[in-house]
C-alpha cells in the first residue's frame, strides 16, 4: 500500500492557491475584503460578464475562499477565510521588513 504524500492541509492550502491563480479572482477577494458585494457590482467592477464573474465566485467559494449571503433575489460575498484575509494583508501591503 502506497503511503499518503500530502497531507488534508497540504491539499486544502495547495486548492486555495489554485483558486487564486487568477488575477480577476485575486481582485474579487481584494473587494471583497473591503465591503461584501453582489454580482452586479463586481461585473461592474471588473469590467466582465455576469457569467464570467459568477463562475470565477463559484471557484473561490469551492475552495472555502468566500461565502455567499441570499439577500432577497441576490447574492452578496463575502470573504470566509481568514487566514486569505491575512495573506492578502501581507502580500498587498507588506509588513515593512522590506524597506
Amino acid at each position: 500500500m502506497k503511503k499518503k504524500r500530502y497531507s488534508k492541509e497540504h491539499e486544502e492550502l495547495s486548492n486555495k492557491f489554485r483558486a487564486l491563480s487568477h488575477p480577476a479572482r485575486v481582485k474579487l477577494v481584494e473587494d471583497l475584503m473591503k465591503k461584501e458585494c453582489c454580482v452586479g457590482e463586481m461585473q461592474r467592477c471588473l469590467s466582465i460578464s455576469q457569467p464570467n464573474v459568477s463562475q470565477h465566485l463559484k471557484i473561490l467559494k469551492d475552495a472555502g475562499i468566500i461565502r455567499g449571503r441570499k439577500e432577497k433575489t441576490r447574492i452578496c460575498y463575502a470573504v470566509a477565510d481568514d487566514n486569505v484575509k491575512k495573506a492578502f494583508v501581507l502580500f498587498l501591503k507588506g509588513d515593512g521588513s522590506n524597506e
